[in-house]
């Protein structure tokens, strides 16, 4: 799948947005959106162990908390944000 750099950081954003939700309607539309669902599924498990304080703060806030636990994260949430091009 081709992402170009200016829609990187808002496909990221869509996948945290889902994992920060946690809503049916986020569910809903991560089910229509394949890099929405895939980084539900790489990250949520992450997003609730090290960043559930963030959940409501938006977006970056998840991102920051990812990059600052970089080392803590699953290989699985590691792999799809070195993909998506929000982590080194």
């Amino acid at each position: 799948m081709f992402l170009s750099r200016i829609s990187l950081p808002m496909a990221f954003a869509a996948a945290v947005l889902s994992v920060s939700a946690m809503t049916a309607p986020a569910a809903a539309q991560a089910q229509q959106d394949p890099l929405r669902a895939k980084g539900d599924k790489a990250c949520k498990t992450d997003a609730r162990k090290l960043c559930k304080q963030f959940f409501g703060q938006g977006d970056m806030a998840i991102l920051s908390c990812f990059q600052q636990n970089k080392t803590k994260l699953t290989g699985s949430c590691r792999a799809f944000l070195i993909e998506v091009g929000q982590l080194n």
